[in-house]
């Protein structure tokens, strides 16, 4: 199975940190490179930017385009691929949980990371052979694109959005996506290194990152209002999510054992 690990040129202590990682753990991570925000065309940012609930900044732009490449391969895979970026710190676990993860039939996407928030998942998970590991259906997700396995059948419909929907934050397209055949692997697999870090756990690798700097709120100026509404109308959407706890789903964190991280 491939495995890909996204990570910008000059980050070489993030891909120093990738790399040792796939050594312990026995895993061939394949390094990609990270788009740059010089190397967004304007053609590319007035197709793809100003469609969601706020413009990308350049960064943020720039992360969606790295995975969006990935996609274009997995599209034309055969198989599912595992995408990380370069702040995911990996379990222990991962390599013993990856045949069992990668076999499991009708998932375009499965998540392997915990964001340490709260999801809607159904209330039932699956098990799947004796390792001690699960995969549970996931209805809305709220962040963190550090770890999952991509099936083609996923990325088509990635891709597709894309064309209708142009881009967002790369967590918030993924989980945002309800016609994504979303899974959640539990215990979960991937950490971002900030996480642990609020943990007060050390990572191993400085989580220092732009796309996560604070961003001012939209002003109520007649041009934000597109953006305001959009974002009016997810808030909408979250209602359903809400009902479903009466019934299917539970709002939960993903479960996980912090001492596979250390």
């Amino acid at each position: 199975m491939r495995v890909v690990f996204i990570n910008l040129d000059r980050a070489v202590e993030r891909r120093a940190f990738m790399e040792a990682q796939g050594v312990r753990l026995g895993l061939v991570l394949q390094r990609v490179r990270a788009v740059e925000t010089g190397d967004i065309s304007a053609d590319v940012d007035a197709r793809l930017n100003g469609r969601w609930e706020r413009p990308l900044s350049g960064p943020e732009l720039g992360c969606f385009l790295s995975h969006h490449a990935i996609w274009q391969e997995v599209a034309r895979a055969s198989g599912p691929v595992l995408v990380l970026e370069d702040d995911a710190v990996l379990s222990r676990r991962i390599g013993a949980a990856l045949p069992a993860l990668t076999t499991f039939k009708g998932a375009d996407f499965l998540n392997l990371e915990s964001f340490d928030r709260k999801r809607f998942a159904a209330r039932r998970a699956t098990v799947l052979g004796g390792g001690g590991f699960a995969v549970r259906r996931m209805y809305r997700d709220k962040s963190g694109s550090a770890g999952y396995l991509l099936w083609p059948s996923g990325a088509v419909k990635l891709l597709e959005r894309t064309e209708r929907r142009g881009a967002a934050p790369v967590d918030a397209f993924l989980h945002g996506f309800a016609g994504l055949v979303s899974w959640q692997a539990e215990p979960a697999l991937v950490v971002q290194a900030h996480i642990l870090e609020a943990r007060g756990l050390k990572a191993g690798v400085d989580p220092a990152t732009s796309i996560q700097a604070v961003r001012k709120r939209s002003s109520l100026r007649r041009e934000n209002w597109p953006f305001l509404l959009r974002r009016i109308g997810t808030q909408v959407g979250l209602t359903r999510y809400h009902l479903m706890r009466l019934g299917m789903a539970r709002y939960e964190r993903t479960t996980l054992d912090w001492n596979d991280f250390v």
